[in-house]
């Protein structure tokens, strides 16, 4: 079978038709990028429990893989804070932060996520991306903000504690060491975190995190800082990543991976979707979502070769690249290579960088994660939506943050699944002012041969019990009225078990001698309806398009005269003309059903009433001995 060799490499079109006067700004772009990329992939292998050197080998050949394989002109791939803590989450319960073990269970890692990426990519699954709501990820991400910020003070403030994936406890033992903070630590930190944020605020456009990390690293450096126990970063190996494949004998750890790396797939593919999508809505290109998972999923493989730890889209670099102008995936390219470049010559200059330096930039970061006016929006929207987002993030905060998207995302599918699985069911009337449909209050006039119910919500699985039980309520609440008419106009889908619990109710109907009729029903539902043999059991002329006609038709077929003649209610605008016993409104000659009308207070065989002019009308009752 021949195989397109777009679908093997599809960068292959875009850098055969690459437009040079695109390589401009495409360069300054992707040095732009690399000049962000440098102190943030540090920043980030610091969360990860890994040393800093492989937050930059996770920026150099994943970055290069992720913009040739992916279908966005702007998206970065590389290091991110919620695959950071994922990874620490993960692995700091099996090996020491920073061990060998620890690095070859990384690599492993970012392997396993890989694979995942490339195999719902391959099956074309990104609609399961759909089943993680916005709550989940804000409350995700507000979560991560809380555990990135307060995991970082110890390195802020210069003291020194072991890590504690139990949070409560860590708050506790950061407490209790708070006097032993080293002020000239504190005072770098907090010179780190002031000139982002002016830069931010007064000079934008400036690489801020790079600035300051040359002023205090300078600093460090001109005063000999490190000396006076400031603890620095420590020289970068010089040279490219190297080349390193993962370790099979680790691979009995891959099943207390998988649920990282499942969390790892599921958390990168939807940050590097979303990511690329708001680009895209800004520069009109046309995004291959199955194309970007086998992006994201080779990046990876390609990181747990070349040394690296799982990545994602960034949202911050790929947010530069879109600012500084790239036109094509060249400027990501660029990006990598840059930093490749200062890997490989500028690396030693990092042995002065003090670590709470990188640590000022990760609670900047932090904040820069907790959306204040998406959190109140979602909190005030609707209650299944602030529950979703509070326990998504308490349990990243307190319990497992791998855990928390599989909990939030179940949670968010079960509240929805419940509020879907009780549909509204109301009884409705015809106004007899506007001849529009109205839901029925207390108080209003009833029919005594027909109920009209109208229900809005699917009537699947998990709502047919309580459709089912709504229905057989108001049945038992009407014994006298023979007809019910179900009106769907609100039910998009129907299933096996929806026709099963119409097929209970049209029994309960047909023991009254009744009929169950159906209006609205759309083209899906009626599929069912005659694929399962409803419509087949129901008989012809039990569905029609509109309210109007099925009324008119039920009158027709099955109301009994009697009943309407002794009736004292007015529901629908042809009552005073059925209380005359003129059943030619419904067309010239016709005439009522006979009916079975039972009488316990005495026998009677025959009743005539005055029909239309000289017409009579026959109905024939049942016979009962009197007592």
């Amino acid at each position: 079978m021949h195989v397109p060799i777009n679908h093997i490499a599809p960068f292959i079109p875009w850098l055969r038709r690459y437009n040079r006067h695109y390589l401009k700004v495409d360069l300054f772009a992707g040095l732009t990028v690399a000049v962000v990329a440098l102190p943030q992939s540090m920043a980030y292998a610091m969360i990860a429990g890994l040393p800093v050197q492989y937050g930059l080998y996770a920026s150099i050949i994943p970055t290069i893989i992720g913009c040739l394989w992916g279908s966005s002109a702007q998206l970065i791939t590389g290091p991110t804070t919620t695959a950071s803590l994922v990874v620490f989450s993960a692995l700091s319960a099996i090996a020491t932060p920073g061990s060998n073990m620890y690095i070859e269970l990384a690599f492993l890692l970012a392997a396993m996520a890989g694979l995942i990426r490339l195999a719902l990519g391959a099956a074309r699954l990104g609609v399961l991306l759909n089943f993680v709501s916005h709550s989940v990820l804000l409350g995700f991400t507000t979560g991560a903000a809380v555990l990135i910020a307060f995991k970082q003070l110890p390195g802020l403030l210069g003291i020194e504690m072991a890590r504690d994936s139990n949070f409560a406890r860590y708050l506790l033992n950061l407490i209790t060491r708070l006097p032993s903070l080293h002020p000239m630590t504190h005072i770098l930190g907090l010179i780190t975190i002031a000139i982002i944020l002016i830069t931010r605020r007064y000079r934008p456009a400036w690489p801020g995190t790079l600035i300051a990390m040359i002023v205090v690293g300078a600093l460090v450096a001109g005063l000999k800082l490190d000396q006076y126990h400031v603890r620095v970063v420590g020289a970068i190996p010089a040279g490219l990543p190297p080349f390193h494949l993962p370790s099979w004998r680790l691979i009995s750890k891959a099943g207390q991976l998988a649920p990282a790396a499942l969390a790892i797939a599921i958390l990168g593919l939807m940050e590097a979707i979303s990511i690329a999508q708001t680009i895209a809505d800004q520069t009109h290109q046309r995004l291959n979502i199955n194309r970007e998972f086998i992006g994201q999923g080779l990046a990876n493989l390609s990181a747990s070769v070349f040394s690296g730890y799982p990545c994602s889209g960034s949202f911050t670099r790929s947010a530069v690249n879109y600012r500084a102008g790239a036109k094509t995936p060249m400027s990501g390219i660029i990006s990598g290579i840059a930093v490749a470049l200062a890997v490989v010559l500028a690396g030693p200059l990092a042995a002065k960088l003090p670590r709470s330096a990188l640590a000022g930039v990760l609670i900047v970061v932090a904040y820069q994660l907790i959306h204040v006016d998406d959190i109140r929006r979602t909190l005030r929207a609707t209650r299944s939506d602030a529950a979703v987002l509070i326990v998504t993030f308490l349990v990243t905060v307190f319990v497992n943050i791998s855990f928390s998207i599989y909990v939030g995302v179940l949670l968010s599918i079960g509240l929805h699944l419940s509020k879907t699985s009780h549909p509204r069911i109301h009884p409705v009337v015809p106004s007899l002012e506007t001849g529009k449909i109205i839901e029925w209050t207390y108080g209003m006039a009833t029919c005594k041969q027909l109920d009209i119910i109208q229900i809005e919500g699917s009537v699947f699985f998990g709502a047919a019990a309580f459709v089912l039980n709504d229905l057989q309520r108001r049945l038992r609440h009407h014994p006298e009225v023979p007809n019910l008419l179900i009106r769907m106009h609100s039910v998009n889908t129907i299933d096996a078990s929806g026709v099963h619990i119409l097929e209970i109710i049209l029994n309960d109907i047909h023991e009254r001698d009744g009929g169950l009729y159906f209006c609205g029903v759309n083209h899906q539902v009626f599929n069912v309806f005659s694929n399962s043999g409803l419509l087949e059991d129901l008989g012809h002329g039990h569905i029609h398009k509109s309210t109007k006609k099925a009324v008119r038709k039920i009158m027709q077929e099955s109301f009994c005269p009697v009943t309407c003649a002794a009736c004292s209610e007015i529901v629908f605008k042809e009552c005073p003309d059925l209380k005359k016993g003129n059943w030619e409104i419904f067309g010239e000659g016709v005439q009522p059903k006979r009916c079975h009308l039972p009488d316990d207070k005495k026998t009677l065989t025959r009743a005539r009433f005055s029909g239309n002019g000289d017409k009579h009308t026959e109905c024939r009752m049942d016979e009962k001995e009197e007592r």
